[in-house]
């Protein structure tokens, strides 16, 4: 986790040292440029530190924590600040351009006075997997935090703690999400489409990640039928018993149908959509006004320009929210300690087991539709996806992944942004294979509880509730019981039927939102492939 290499810097030996630091800082994953600026900011703090602070040797550490990579300079003697701010100097001092190097990047030095040593530390390299690293510590810290807790409180104390202090701290959080979650989505398509200049690409490529998205989600729903059935073969505890008639109207008592979805895409105003979170709503409008900022051209430049201020700006202010992720891991593992602990029914674990094997099966497929679809190897892509996956798993929301899904994909893929800023918004909303696992086990355990026989008719019921049902859940935390119950509804099942599995819904968010990102991921990536959208260099870089 941590490991520090001492350099002793004096005037005689400078260009010795600096170049052995140099093959050092090469042997990290800094970049030429990062290594470039490091020196240049040794090289400086050093020549201040000797001639003005008066001292002669400079001890240098190469420092890394947690992929954070810094240089320690530590220097005897009186207290001298090298990187205090000069305000009185013109260009004729020999202090000026070094001066004005230092206070360029200043953001990327600190200085401290520590056992009578000065000390400035210089940010070389920030980690890319910081927040992860840092979430992971927050799951396990709240797993160990709610166990002790169980054991140590009253049930008593344990609900009100659960309900007054982790539920609040979660209440705003997701508020201040689902705040922004609809500017995101917004404007994040609209910019992708107008990097799109020409509009027959758009439809193209619209048509094909459709398809492609599609096509996961026929085959996940497809597989979860098979899992589903196979895992509950057997007695079932039984809550009651209703009428199997009232399963045979499929989409009778159904709200949601294709038919009304596809009716509901065209909203009434321009303001519902944003105030009820319409997803597949906000997509439409942005797919509309993508297309027609791109026909008008050049007369709305100054609108372009705005869309991109202001999809720079939602991207911006979603990434300060969800900082806290840590925090927020940490509190929903210790609620799941205090609420489920170490116990489970039977039958709730063949659901986890039925949801943890379509999964499993899911990124196989997957990686067969990059080989056979992409012409691709699929290694680099599940090489760098654990890098990943701890943010979906802790945010349990497809929607407040993206700005770390677009992220990963660029950075990480080599796909370009004109793409993954088109791709994975729509994917966060259409596209939850995922979802597909959990709503089939859930429904066909449901259907078997209420006595329910499972037979072809069942089965084609629940394949098309889900597959409808998915392509509109909204991909925000808790939207899942919601699609949930009202696949209860189809199946003629008492919705109060859906909250027995609220006590283990956090850990199969887990596996639903993973394998949702996963697959918008890996759609993008198959769809870059085809259109020459990748940069093979960075897909296959660092493996």
């Amino acid at each position: 986790m941590q490991g520090k290499e001492v350099f002793v810097l004096n005037k005689s030996n400078f260009s010795e040292t600096v170049k052995q630091l140099h093959e050092k800082l090469t042997q990290t994953k800094a970049t030429k440029k990062e290594i470039f600026r490091a020196e240049l900011l040794v090289e400086e703090t050093f020549m201040r530190m000797t001639e003005i602070g008066k001292t002669e040797t400079v001890e240098i550490r190469i420092s890394k924590r947690f992929g954070d990579l810094s240089l320690r300079m530590e220097s005897s003697g009186e207290e001298y600040n090298p990187l205090v701010e000069v305000t009185d100097y013109d260009e004729e001092d020999d202090d000026y351009y070094r001066t004005l190097i230092l206070k360029a990047n200043r953001s990327k030095m600190s200085y401290t006075r520590k056992n009578g040593k000065n000390i400035v530390i210089i940010r070389v390299k920030d980690a890319d997997n910081k927040q992860i690293y840092y979430t992971l510590i927050g799951m396990v810290g709240g797993i160990i935090c709610g166990a002790v807790m169980k054991e140590m409180l009253t049930p008593d104390l344990i609900t009100m703690f659960d309900k007054t202090i982790i539920g609040s701290i979660r209440t705003m959080f997701l508020n201040a999400l689902n705040m922004m979650i609809a500017p995101v989505v917004f404007f994040s398509v609209i910019s992708g489409i107008t990097s799109i200049t020409n509009a027959s690409d758009v439809g193209r490529i619209g048509g094909k990640l459709i398809g492609l998205y599609g096509l996961t989600t026929l085959i996940a729903a497809s597989l979860s039928l098979v899992i589903g059935y196979v895992v509950f073969l057997g007695d079932v505890p039984q809550f009651g018993t209703i009428d199997s008639s009232a399963a045979d109207s499929t989409f009778q008592s159904q709200s949601i149908t294709p038919l009304t979805i596809l009716v509901g895409l065209i909203p009434k105003n321009l303001i519902d959509p944003i105030v009820k979170g319409e997803m597949l709503q906000i997509i439409f409008v942005a797919i509309v006004f993508g297309i027609c900022i791109n026909k008008i051209g050049d007369k709305v430049k100054i609108l372009n320009e705005f869309i991109e201020a202001m999809n720079t700006f939602a991207l911006k202010m979603i990434i300060m929210i969800v900082e806290f992720i840590p925090l927020i891991a940490f509190i929903s593992m210790a609620s799941l300690m205090l609420n489920v602990g170490s116990e489970s029914m039977f039958m709730l674990g063949r659901m986890i087991l039925g949801q943890l094997i379509g999964s499993l099966i899911m990124l196989a497929v997957y990686a067969v539709l990059m080989i056979v679809i992409g012409k691709i190897s699929p290694v680099p892509f599940f090489k760098k996806l654990p890098s990943f996956i701890a943010i979906p798993m802790s945010t349990s929301s497809s929607n407040v992944t993206m700005p770390f899904t677009m992220k990963f994909c660029t950075e990480k893929l080599g796909i370009s942004p004109r793409l993954s800023s088109f791709s994975i918004p729509i994917g966060a909303t259409v596209n939850m294979d995922g979802g597909c696992f959990y709503l089939t086990t859930a429904a066909i355990m449901m259907a078997k509880m209420y006595g329910i026989e499972i037979n072809f008719d069942i089965l084609m019921t629940i394949l098309v509730t889900v597959v409808a049902l998915s392509v509109g859940a909204p991909g925000v935390s808790g939207a899942a019981f919601v699609v949930l119950a009202t696949t209860c509804v189809a199946l003629g099942i008492p919705i109060e039927a859906a909250t027995v599995v609220l006590g283990i819904d956090p850990i199969c968010a887990l596996m639903r939102v993973t394998v949702n990102v996963v697959g918008d991921i890996a759609d993008t990536a198959i769809l870059a492939c085809r259109e020459n959208l990748i940069d093979k260099e960075v897909y296959f870089k660092n493996l």
